[in-house]
This record gives structure tokens, sequence and C-alpha cells, in this order.
């Protein structure tokens, strides 16, 4: 499940802003509302503040349940740090998982750390809440591909992709710019560039 190298570098801009927005919600370093670009918490929309608010609150609610219980705190790093943790990769999965329709298996993967339903219940809340913000505000992470499983993506996103995954162009479907001229579609000049 985890990378060969835990770093920020091999992670996708989709994957850093879920951990971003992982580390501070659980620090409580939260952005104010920006009037001028009407967004929150870095690269939001206003109107996701109360869905993240609630993820803030049940962060805090397994960091309660987990000192009353005399466990170890969140193994999470500063918003700032370039290493992730263990535990930070988990969550990333679990955020994939709960894109996905996953939810179950948001629960496995934190089972196998934390025994305590009413903690799981709390982080999978969390990451399931801030699963819908980040798809909500277009930012779907990549699902880990299956050993026969083809994937879609865009073209400016190949030289990211090879990076930090190794996936073969053979199971992978590339969304190409396509020139749709004004004889072929009956358009004008100036909308000329469609994805497809």
């Amino acid at each position: 499940m985890t990378r060969l190298s835990l770093s920020l570098s091999d992670l996708c801009c989709c994957e850093r802003l879920a951990l971003w927005s992982i580390r501070c919600l659980i620090s409580h370093y939260r952005l104010p509302n920006c009037p001028e670009t009407k967004t929150t918490d870095g690269l939001f929309p206003v109107c996701f503040r109360p869905a993240l608010d609630a993820a803030e609150g049940a962060f805090a609610d397994a960091v309660h349940l987990l000192a009353v219980a005399g466990q170890p705190r969140l193994a999470v790093n500063a918003p700032g740090m370039q290493s992730l943790t263990v535990l930070e990769e988990r969550f990333l999965h679990g955020i994939i998982a709960a894109q996905n329709e996953g939810q179950r298996d948001v629960f496995i993967l934190l089972a196998e750390v934390f025994p305590d339903r009413f903690v799981q219940g709390c982080l999978a809340t969390a990451l399931t809440l801030l699963a819908d913000c980040l798809a909500g505000a277009g930012h779907w992470l990549p699902k880990t591909l299956l050993k026969d499983e083809t994937t879609i993506s865009g073209g400016g996103a190949l030289s990211s992709i090879s990076r930090w995954r190794s996936v073969s162009p053979s199971r992978m479907r590339v969304l190409w710019p396509q020139d749709s001229g004004p004889l072929q579609r009956g358009r004008a000049p100036d909308a000329n560039r469609v994805m497809h």
C-alpha cells in the first residue's frame, strides 16, 4: 500500500491538496474566507466551509478519544513538512476509497491501525467529508491501478503521472485536446479547442 518514497514530491497535486487539508484540519490551522476569490482553506469554494468545519470537528473527536484511551496522537506532520508519515499515506488511501464509494474500505483501512470503533467512525467521517469537498472542487485522487485495469487521464497530466506512478501507457486512455474546426462542428473559429 505504501510508496517506496514517502515524500510530497511523489504526490500529484490533488493528493498534495488532500494531505495539506488533513494536516491543517488536524492541527486546527485554518485559512479565513477570501472575499475576492470566494474561497476558503486554500482552494475550496466558501460553500464547503461547513463540511470542512465538520471534518475538523470529527478529527478533533478522534484525537480526544485517543487521548482519553491513553493512545498515541495521530502521526500527522505539520502542514509544511516535505515527508509523509505512514498514517498520512493511509488517510490518502481512505480518501481515494471514499471518493470511489468504498466506505467499507475506509473502515477496513482504519481498523488496521485503530481498533476502537468510535475512533474509526470519527476518522471515517472526517475523511469522507474531506473526500466530498475535494471531489466537489474538482480534485479526484487517482485510484491505484489493479492488474488489468485501465486508467483515464488528461494529456497534460502525463508527465506528472509518469513521475509518481509506474503506469504502463498500454493501460491508459489519454484525453487529448482535439481540433474541432468550424467546418467540422459548425462552430465559430474562436471555439475550436475541445477536450474529448
